[in-house]
């Protein structure tokens, strides 16, 4: 698949900001508290940051979020002047990285921590995270989509 500048450019600006919003969402979620420890925000930022940059410029999103909303019979011509759309298509996009993201950040953090953490036990911990990481991911990339496109659209009007 091929990479161009518009589409790195869109995926940085938005993954940077919803990978931090994760991050934290996941250590307040394992920490059972409304706090930070600082070497772990890091490390798992390092690990989910080049996943989500993998997920987005190799997996085709657009086209996916197109198939979702014509499912719904959505117009699907226009994203930023159509709610409707950029609903679906985000939640659909939200979807296909948490159900990526959330595993395998999981899965690189227990190996990091504790390998001797039981599979079953892992697979319980890691669907139990999925939905509010696909809901928390929906609302941090409404808030971030919007300017990363018209930062991607300014480099390439096709974008």
């Amino acid at each position: 698949m091929f990479v161009t500048k518009s589409k790195l450019v869109y995926n940085l600006l938005l993954n940077i900001p919803v990978c931090c919003i994760l991050t934290l969402t996941a250590q307040f979620m394992n920490n059972k508290g409304f706090y930070v420890y600082a070497p772990d925000f890091f490390i798992n930022f390092a690990i989910s940051f080049p996943i989500a940059m993998f997920i987005g410029l190799v997996i085709p999103l657009v086209w996916l979020g197109r198939w979702f909303t014509h499912l719904f019979g959505v117009r699907n011509d226009t994203y930023t002047h159509n709610p409707a759309y950029r609903l679906l298509a985000t939640f659909f996009s939200s979807l296909i990285y948490s159900c990526l993201l959330s595993p395998l950040s999981y899965l690189i953090n227990r190996l990091i921590y504790d390998p001797s953490y039981p599979i079953g036990q892992y697979a319980l911990d890691c669907l139990k995270t999925i939905p509010v990481m696909v809901g928390v991911g929906f609302v941090a990339s409404l808030l971030f989509d919007i300017p990363a496109y018209k930062a991607a659209h300014k480099i390439d009007p096709e974008f």
